[in-house]
């Protein structure tokens, strides 16, 4: 579905839904323009409403079979848009709503493999999101081949049905390579020699693979907030800013572990001289998730909020702001994609904006360090405003009407709808932890969808009144979402506790 604008160009070169138009040509016909609108507006709408369903799917026959659902979905929508014509067999509808499912189920399915990677989530989650928010450059070079080969009827479905072939081939790969259940904090994924994969607990290997600097690391980041400093090994939002009486339950469980009290530089000076048997004793004697690295603190409120029923969370503050912001956001952006292609020719483009727009989508992962960045370092608050900054910018720079400013326009809303999708899943798993996530997506998209549905009647208005009135209002509707980024800065600042690194749940005192 994110190759919209080329897959509806072909379905308009072909002459679907022309029926009644008699514009001359080169000029838009409003009624095949609206009838595109309806396919694009149910397949983005099943694609956000997916999770709802797919979410409850994922956890209940695993990552391996729904990845091959989706790609099975994802194949039987292609054959159906392959064979179908507004003038006989007409699947377009049910074609449209099977894409948008197969996309969101296979995406699903390969994003809980960063839970593998707990303390670099950002990161991973932005590597699967670079290839899932570029996808739409498939659709762009099937549209260059259905151009050299005469734009024709024939054309359009051989290209379709061998497009269905080539993802047949994802089938056998990930009933090779996924695992059968959802992956688990703690858990590690190995290749064999026999080149088949198991799942293993990272604590059997503790003792053995321990790494020689952990026990370094933990008593260098407890000396340093002892003396009020910052640690360079934080991950959390917050971390080095911490206040004197966490900084002392930090050093105290360095003193517990049998370690001489002193400046950061004579402790790590000490351990760095230790030799490694009496070194791996000592941490032994430490929590096993502390072992695995430096102490780690965030927000007490975050903390808590992972404990609490679905039902406290969903009313939460929290929940409630991530709702509205995702929604308003994601609305924004995909509208957008939805009428690129109508709103650069109102703008007097002959079609080599389009091309560019289909391709700008591909270097999303040019991103991926920065919005990794964002989200594994700079914390929840700068990253939703970074996001919300680049939309409002984006929005304005939509209704400005000169064609080259379009070129800015496009790569804004590109980087930021990179970063939207990035930081969605990401920081409701970090904030909500697992045990409701899936039930909380599942709650979020629901109204996200819904609200979604408005795509078709804004684009018809956009159709016959123009599209300037319409960026502008997007853009003063996100003006708010500032502030709900500007508390999430202040909550996650304040109030810090000391977590373990790979889990996200408080330590015990004492």
């Amino acid at each position: 579905m994110f190759g919209w604008p080329s897959l509806s160009g072909m379905l308009k070169d072909l002459g679907n839904f022309s029926d009644g138009c008699d514009q001359p040509a080169g000029e838009q016909c409003k009624s095949q323009e609206s009838s595109l609108a309806l396919l694009w507006t149910l397949g983005i709408f099943t694609l956000n409403c997916g999770p709802v369903v797919m979410g409850l799917v994922l956890d209940f026959i695993g990552p391996k079979l729904t990845g091959i659902l989706g790609v099975f979905l994802n194949m039987v929508a292609l054959v159906l848009f392959g064979v179908s014509s507004s003038g006989g067999f007409n699947a377009f509808i049910p074609a449209a709503i099977l894409l948008g499912l197969g996309n969101i189920t296979f995406h699903l399915a390969q994003f809980h493999i960063s839970a593998l990677f707990p303390r670099s989530r950002g990161l991973v989650a932005s590597v699967f999101v670079a290839g899932y928010t570029g996808c739409g450059i498939v659709m762009y070079l099937l549209m260059l081949i259905f151009d050299s080969a005469g734009s024709s009827q024939k054309a359009y479905r051989t290209i379709m049905l061998c497009y269905a072939a080539v993802c047949s081939l994802w089938i056998p790969l990930l009933a090779w390579m996924m695992p059968s259940h959802s992956f688990r904090v703690g858990m590690m994924y190995l290749r064999r020699s026999d080149w088949t994969f198991e799942v293993r607990l990272r604590t059997e290997f503790a003792r053995q693979y321990r790494r020689a600097t952990s026990l370094q690391d933990f008593v260098a980041a407890s000396s340093l907030h002892l003396a009020g400093g910052a640690s360079s090994h934080g991950t959390r939002p917050g971390q080095g800013q911490g206040r004197s009486d966490l900084a002392q339950q930090g050093a105290g469980q360095g003193q517990a572990a049998g370690l001489s009290d002193g400046p950061p530089n004579v402790v790590a000076a000490q351990c760095a001289s230790e030799g490694d048997q009496e070194q791996d004793a000592i941490a032994g004697q430490l929590p096993q998730d502390i072992s695995w690295g430096p102490l780690v603190f965030e927000a007490r409120r975050f903390v808590e909020l992972r404990k609490k029923t679905f039902s406290e969370q969903f009313w939460s503050t929290e929940a409630l702001g991530m709702g509205i912001f995702y929604t308003l956001n994601v609305f924004i952006m995909q509208f957008y994609l939805g009428t690129t292609r109508l709103q650069l020719k109102n703008k007097g483009d002959t079609g080599q904006m389009t091309d560019f727009a289909n391709i700008i989508v591909a270097f999303a992962f040019l991103g991926v360090p920065v919005i990794g960045w964002l989200l594994d370092k700079k914390g929840y608050g700068i990253t939703l405003g970074t996001i919300n900054g680049l939309n409002l910018v984006s929005s304005i720079l939509q209704a400005i009407p000169n064609l080259q400013v379009q070129v800015l326009t496009l790569i804004t809303w590109m980087v930021s709808r990179f970063f939207m999708y990035s930081s969605y899943f990401a920081i409701f798993g970090n904030l909500f932890g697992f045990k409701n996530f899936g039930k909380l997506v599942a709650a979020d998209n629901i109204f996200n969808s819904l609200f979604g549905l408005l795509q078709y009647p804004l684009t018809n208005l956009g159709l016959h009144s123009g599209f300037t009135v319409i960026n502008i209002a997007q853009a003063v509707v996100l003006l708010p979402l500032f502030l709900f980024a500007f508390f999430m800065y202040r909550w996650e600042n304040s109030d810090l506790v000391p977590i373990r690194p790979l889990e996200g749940e408080e330590l015990e005192e004492g």
